[in-house]
């Protein structure tokens, strides 16, 4: 945060009488001091180096309370690996409510085309240039031999979405997979689901799960809940055990729209090397 104050125009002062005797102003009063025995004023302070000191002031002053705030807001939070993500100022958040989605649930063309539309979209690699990954410390990855000077990097929500997709069709692998052995189907299986279960751990969703059924309330045409006959019936252990997880709350998310226009912006030419494959 620039906390520099501008430099106050010159040729103005201030002026501290700093010298009058303290009978003299006692006998000529606060307003004028007629007296020929008030002392001239001797010393003239300017008004730069009086505007620097409060701004130094205020500045020391920002800068301390700033760091108290920094330090209780984020006293339990390391400094995170480096991202070139975080440095193209990418990486917002925006609140959002999870909330069921038809469209990516069971299993049929219209489910199989949502999942793979998505990753079409999004699912690609990215070109890094190689100085920058070697100056940014980034894990070596391989080189896009045909674009020179650069690797290939992926982001990781891409590739959960992609496992998650993987682990969906191992429940009807022969239809999905039906020239892959058992043993390669289980082993990219098991590494989805060692990845997923990880990325999970790591973001440690914290929105509440609560325990209801949809049968128990309703809404009536002027806005107002009211409870149904079904729940009022019901014992309390009766209500629990019809009830069901419900995750349709307010969350906080990672902006995924700026992290898609950065993607996109560093994609690979699929086409140059050979097209996309959605597996």
């Amino acid at each position: 945060m620039n906390t520099d104050v501008p430099p106050s125009s010159e040729g103005n002062f201030h002026r501290f009488s700093v010298d009058v005797e303290h009978e003299d102003y006692e006998k000529n009063g606060l307003l004028g001091l007629r007296s020929a025995r008030a002392k001239p004023v001797k010393r003239w302070i300017p008004d730069s180096w009086f505007n620097i000191m409060v701004g130094l002031n205020a500045g020391l002053s920002l800068f301390l309370a700033l760091g108290f705030f920094l330090q209780a807001r984020d006293s339990n939070s390391p400094t995170p690996p480096y991202s070139l993500l975080r440095e193209a100022g990418v990486v917002r958040y925006v609140n959002s409510q999870y909330k069921p989605m038809k469209e990516f649930r069971s299993s049929n063309p219209e489910v199989d085309e949502a999942w793979d539309s998505w990753l079409r979209e999004h699912d690609h690699l990215v070109l890094i240039p190689k100085e920058k990954a070697i100056s940014a410390g980034l894990p070596e990855s391989v080189d896009a031999f045909l674009d020179p000077g650069y690797v290939a990097y992926s982001l990781g929500v891409y590739h959960q979405m992609h496992c998650l997709n993987r682990i969906r069709k191992t429940f009807d692998a022969a239809r999905w997979f039906p020239n892959d052995t058992a043993e390669k189907i289980e082993f990219h299986r098991d590494h989805c689901f060692d990845m997923i279960r990880q990325s999970l751990l790591c973001h440690g969703d914290i929105s509440m799960i609560y325990w209801w059924n949809r049968n128990y309330s309703y809404v009536d045409e002027a806005g107002a809940r009211h409870y149904t006959e079904e729940y009022l019936q019901k014992s309390p252990e009766e209500r629990v055990v019809g009830t069901f997880a419900m995750w349709d709350t307010p969350v906080q998310c990672r902006d995924l729209d700026p992290i898609n226009n950065w993607a996109k912006a560093h994609q690979i030419d699929d086409d140059k090397y050979g097209g996309q494959e959605i597996d």
